[in-house]
């Protein structure tokens, strides 16, 4: 397991929360698989997933941000787009070398601490701003992530 899932920060907006927790779950898979040795096809579908999930993890809290009309949104959009492109280089590594201790290390090493320092930075900002700008919205935002 690279993180257990209560060591996660949680942040004032349930929503956020709980796609923290999705991807944390899946994380942990594609984490435990490379650990493992799993089968390749198996880590090629975990990869997908965690990249999926990854894009759906963004894109929630971006369209959020851009509903509530964040005042930071350039900032924490710029620092999505780094990630996804990391991410993806990270793939694409690993489709060629099939190193899954490379992987792992990018996981262990980078991944792990970003998106904990992530969630107690810019998340926790991002979710004060939400949970305080949707109450006097007129329209209903999924909280369900």
């Amino acid at each position: 397991m690279l993180i257990e899932p209560k060591s996660l920060p949680e942040v004032s907006y349930e929503g956020m929360n709980n796609v923290h927790r999705n991807e944390i779950q899946i994380l942990n898979q594609l984490y435990d698989a490379l650990k493992t040795n799993e089968p390749e096809e198996k880590i090629n579908k975990l990869l997908k997933n965690f990249e999926e999930d990854l894009e759906k993890h963004f894109s929630y809290e971006e369209d959020l941000m851009r509903r509530t009309g964040f005042f930071a949104y350039e900032c924490h959009f710029e620092e999505h787009n780094r990630v996804r492109k990391e991410v993806k280089e990270f793939i694409n590594r690993w489709k060629k070398n099939k190193n899954n201790k490379l992987l792992a290390e990018y996981l262990e090493e980078t991944f792990k601490n970003w998106i904990v320092e992530h969630v107690l930075t810019m998340d926790t900002v991002t979710a004060q701003w939400i949970s305080t700008v949707i109450n006097g919205l007129p329209f209903q935002i999924n909280q369900k992530g």
